[in-house]
């Protein structure tokens, strides 16, 4: 989830930035899903570093910093599902990664189909029988010959980058800045981030960054931590009355959320002339800028989508 979308959400999904490791591609690499493979040429090669320079961060290793929404997985639900099994949020903002799913922005469109081929071996679809295997009549056809045929998925692939470029200027290169001594210049800090798998933290660096570029930024962020306390408090409290062993490791990151807002809380409501604890490269450009500060306000507050 964007930022913007964890703002208009901030009631129902509780928010973090997830940290993943992303395999560099390379001329002539060879990638195989089950029967399926694809030795990568020099577009392949260039595509994929075309994502990286917009979307990604280097230390040595390419990284992903991205927001997103942060439950149980005991749980085993999404937070806006209704009880009659429908998204309750369908109609009103829905995240755009949901209409993205099952493709992924960060690989090139000519190799969808590896991305569709490994989701329909992995346990999360197992059994979903949703991913298959050549053209039907009561089904849309995704991709074919190394092009996604769906329009809609398309055009929803291409608004998720646009919408990752977007948040990589924002806020993403400042928080990669102010992480990049502790954690990845840290051999012993970049253990904790596992090979094809994310190191969830708080999503207050975001917020401390985009807080910065202007008065009303901070107050979205200000009004984004009162409704994540109050959400984080009543996770913590029906995960108690649970009682599950497995939600134990869970309720402790959450608390730790929580202390994080309360110290970002208090720094924001400092008076404004009072300096953020984070580098701000990222919108040095647009500080002073009348009109790009006003298209950011409108971007995080969710008045331009």
């Amino acid at each position: 989830m964007s930022l913007p979308e964890l703002f208009r959400h901030r009631d129902r999904f509780i928010g973090c930035i997830a940290i993943g490791r992303v395999p560099r591609r390379r001329l002539g690499e060879r990638i195989r899903v089950g029967r399926h493979e694809a030795v990568l040429d020099e577009a392949d090669s260039a595509a994929f570093e075309s994502i990286a320079g917009t979307l990604l961060h280097r230390a040595g290793d390419t990284f992903s910093i991205m927001t997103q929404g942060y439950d149980y997985p005991s749980l085993a639900r999404c937070p806006a599902l209704a009880e009659d099994g429908r998204c309750a949020i369908h109609l009103n903002g829905k995240p755009l990664m949901c209409e993205v799913v099952p493709l992924d922005p960060l690989v090139p469109d000519r190799l969808q189909h590896l991305v569709l081929a490994g989701r329909n071996q992995s346990a999360s679809y197992i059994g979903a029988d949703c991913i298959q295997e050549g053209e039907r009549a009561d089904a849309t056809l995704m991709v074919a010959q190394g092009e996604i045929k769906d329009a809609k998925a398309r055009d929803a692939l291409a608004r998720r980058r646009r919408d990752l470029e977007r948040e990589h200027e924002i806020w993403g290169r400042a928080v990669f800045e102010s992480l990049r001594k502790d954690l990845f210049e840290s051999p012993v800090a970049l253990a904790r981030i596992p090979p094809g798998g994310f190191l969830t933290i708080s999503i207050v660096p975001a917020l401390l960054a985009v807080a910065g570029i202007s008065a009303r930024c901070r107050q979205l962020c200000l009004d984004y931590i009162d409704s994540q306390l109050a959400l984080t408090d009543r996770s913590i409290e029906q995960a108690l009355s649970r009682r599950r062993l497995e939600d134990r490791p869970v309720t402790q990151e959450l608390r730790g959320f929580a202390q994080a807002y309360q110290r970002a809380k208090a720094l924001l409501g400092a008076p404004l002339r009072t300096p953020l604890p984070i580098p701000l490269p990222a919108i040095e450009s647009e500080i002073g800028t009348p009109s790009s500060l006003s298209n950011t306000e409108a971007y995080l507050s969710g008045a331009d989508h």
